[in-house]
């Protein structure tokens, strides 16, 4: 059993390594062929398993291998223990599948989040925001047509992915062309992740330009705005429920990022943000005018930065 354990934990860990790998070839298969596809996977390797540590236990470990044990070994792969393994084995990875493609579907954690009822009742926390959407977005989409945009922006958050996950960065929502990225407020201050993560996918979208000039006749750029601070969080909706952000750091970050074609930048930043990051990173930061956003009553002071060491 400990051997049997061993080798399917390190096979089964190597399969899901290859599903992350290869998560773009995926992207065009359905949900029903991943999940009966690799859950067959996992049924082959069991029963491959089983049978190896089956004859490996009746000869090598108890020294001899004779004909009464030969058919104790065939009663065996003929038993109902056998298909009830195999069965159970199916319904386990099946589920397990399951569980992990609706996890990736409401984002990571938010499953566990809803399950356990947490944010039933708003409650308040300290995030960190960046909202990022794709340049010329209107010229684009009549240059392309509506499949070809759609199959861009595939493409573009498929390429975003690596930099999430290199900054730990958990994807709130996608809105059309517009992503909308989180941490804790502390979390993506201390390694600079929430601008680290723009520049990355920035290097990202540069390194596959070929394929993107091939594609589409040009390489997609994005523009960004950061803020921060504190916001509620309420689980909302009855026929579809999500986790839900409210309050003005959220909002200020939206209005910030809607302010990057007016400066001319890719990338803008709340003065609060730029503070913190500096208390912990070194960072050339270029000090712009304040401003006055829809909705504050104070005018906002807008950083924005060149380049950042990825």
């Amino acid at each position: 059993m400990f051997i049997s354990s061993i080798t399917l934990g390190t096979l089964f860990g190597f399969i899901n390594y290859y599903i992350q790998r290869h998560s773009n070839r995926l992207r065009s298969k359905s949900y029903g062929y991943i999940i009966i596809t690799y859950s067959v996977v996992h049924l082959i390797l069991v029963f491959i398993v089983i049978s190896i540590v089956s004859i490996l236990s009746v000869s090598v470990i108890s020294g001899s291998f004779d004909h009464t044990k030969f058919l104790k070994l065939v009663d065996f792969f003929l038993s109902r223990n056998l298909i009830r393994i195999l069965v159970f084995t199916y319904f386990i990875s099946v589920l397990i599948f399951l569980v992990k493609i609706i996890n990736k579907k409401l984002g990571e954690g938010v499953l566990w989040n809803l399950i356990l009822g947490k944010y039933r009742q708003p409650k308040e926390d300290r995030l960190l925001f960046l909202f990022m959407d794709l340049k010329s977005s209107t010229t684009y989409a009549e240059l392309l047509g509506h499949q070809k945009y759609s199959e861009l922006i595939q493409d573009c958050f498929s390429d975003l992915t690596p930099a999430v996950s290199a900054c730990h960065a958990k994807i709130y929502q996608y809105v059309g062309d517009e992503v909308v990225l989180s941490w804790k407020y502390e979390d993506g201050i201390k390694q600079a992740d929430c601008i680290r993560v723009f520049f990355h996918f920035k290097s990202i979208l540069s390194t596959r330009s070929q394929y993107y000039l091939d594609a589409y006749g040009f390489v997609p750029e994005f523009k960004a705005g950061i803020n921060g601070g504190k916001i509620m969080v309420a689980e909302v909706g009855y026929l579809k429920r999500s986790i839900a952000y409210h309050g003005d750091a959220i909002n200020t970050a939206a209005r910030i990022q809607g302010q990057c074609n007016s400066f001319e930048r890719d990338i803008l930043l709340s003065e609060k943000v730029v503070k913190d990051i500096l208390q912990t990173n070194q960072a050339d930061f270029i000090e712009l005018k304040d401003i006055q956003l829809k909705g504050k009553k104070k005018k906002v002071k807008l950083f924005s930065i060149d380049q950042f060491k990825i």
